[in-house]
C-alpha cells in the first residue's frame, strides 16, 4: 500500500515523535523512508537586508554572513539526518535523507511530487490560539495542500 514514506524533521524532539510511527509503517509495508529537513532562509536574508542606507561593503559583508549561516545550518541538518537515518537503518529499513532550502510547506509539497511519496508522517508542535495564528502551522498547510495521506502525530501531554 505504501512504498515511499516521508518524515519531515526539524531537529526537535517534537518532530521526532513521528519516527516510531514511520518505522512501524515502513516495516509493515517494506517501504523506503525519506527523512527531509527544510531550511527556511528568511531569517538569514532578512538580517542581511538592513535599512537601505548601508554601503556596498556592508551589504556584501551581510550577504557573506547570511551565506555562512546558511552553510552552517545545512551542515548541521545533514549530520542530524545522517544520525536519525542510522537509527532506522539499524532496524533494517531503507532510508534516504535530504536537506532542502526554501519555504517549508511548499518545499515539502515539491519533495512529495518529485519522489513519488505516498504517505507523509509528521508531528504537530501543539501550538494553539494566538501563537498558531501568528506562527502558522506547517502541518496544517501540508495537510491542506497534499494529495497523499498524512499521519499527523499530536503533541504529548
Amino acid at each position: 500500500m505504501y512504498s515511499q514514506v516521508l518524515v519531515p524533521l526539524d531537529s526537535s524532539e517534537a518532530s521526532e515523535r513521528a519516527l516510531p510511527h514511520a518505522h512501524s509503517l515502513a516495516s509493515a509495508f517494506s517501504a523506503r523512508v525519506h527523512l527531509l529537513q527544510v531550511i527556511s532562509l528568511s531569517h538569514e536574508y532578512e538580517a542581511s537586508r538592513g535599512g537601505g542606507a548601508e554601503s556596498p561593503t556592508v551589504i556584501e559583508y551581510s550577504l557573506d554572513m547570511a551565506r555562512q549561516l546558511t552553510a552552517d545550518r545545512q551542515t548541521r541538518a545533514e549530520e542530524y539526518l545522517k544520525a536519525a537515518a542510522a537509527r532506522l537503518e539499524a532496524n533494517g529499513l531503507q532510508v534516504a535523507t535530504s536537506v532542502r532550502q526554501g519555504p517549508i510547506w511548499e518545499t515539502i509539497a515539491h519533495f512529495v511530487a518529485e519522489h513519488g511519496i505516498d504517505l507523509i508522517v509528521m508531528s504537530t508542535h501543539g501550538r494553539g490560539g494566538l501563537q498558531r495564528f501568528l506562527v502558522g502551522s506547517v502541518t496544517d498547510r501540508v495537510i491542506r495542500s497534499s494529495h497523499v495521506p498524512i499521519l499527523a502525530i499530536p503533541p504529548e501531554d
